[in-house]
């Protein structure tokens, strides 16, 4: 004898793309996590991009929202994550500063790796066969 039992299928709600909500920018208030994302978690702040005039964590936030909607250009605006001033993007070696309140929007190294013949290899600590030993001094 056959027994005809019904299995009920658990069918779990398809997800929705969720369409982010737009973010309200305030000057004077900081953006969330202060413009740090999961892709960059030592920039603080967020770039505008002229092809769609919205503003984005980094490059890869914003290619991942727009999903080849549009052709991505360069961004050219940057958005301090402390202050929320929108401002022309910087270039250069000289670092990123806000122009209204100071502070970096990039998180400045640590100087643990060998930077400029210098970094953090002790003379003391390094073997007497290592050449590099007499030089930084």
């Amino acid at each position: 004898m056959m027994l005809n039992k019904t299995v009920k299928e658990k069918t779990k709600p398809k997800r929705q793309a969720q369409a982010h909500k737009p973010i309200l920018i305030q000057k004077g208030t900081p953006l969330p996590n202060n413009g740090t994302c999961k892709h960059y978690g030592k920039s603080y702040r967020w770039l505008k991009f002229p092809c769609c005039q919205r503003a984005f964590p980094c490059d890869t936030c914003h290619d991942i929202e727009v999903a080849g909607t549009h052709e991505t250009l360069r961004a050219n605006r940057t958005i301090c994550g402390f202050c929320s001033t929108e401002q022309p993007c910087q270039s250069g070696s000289g670092g990123v500063v806000c122009v209204s309140c100071g502070k970096s929007m990039i998180a400045s190294s640590s100087g643990s790796h060998w930077e400029g013949g210098r970094g953090c290899r002790d003379p003391i600590k390094m073997s007497r066969k290592d050449n590099r030993k007499r030089r930084l001094k």
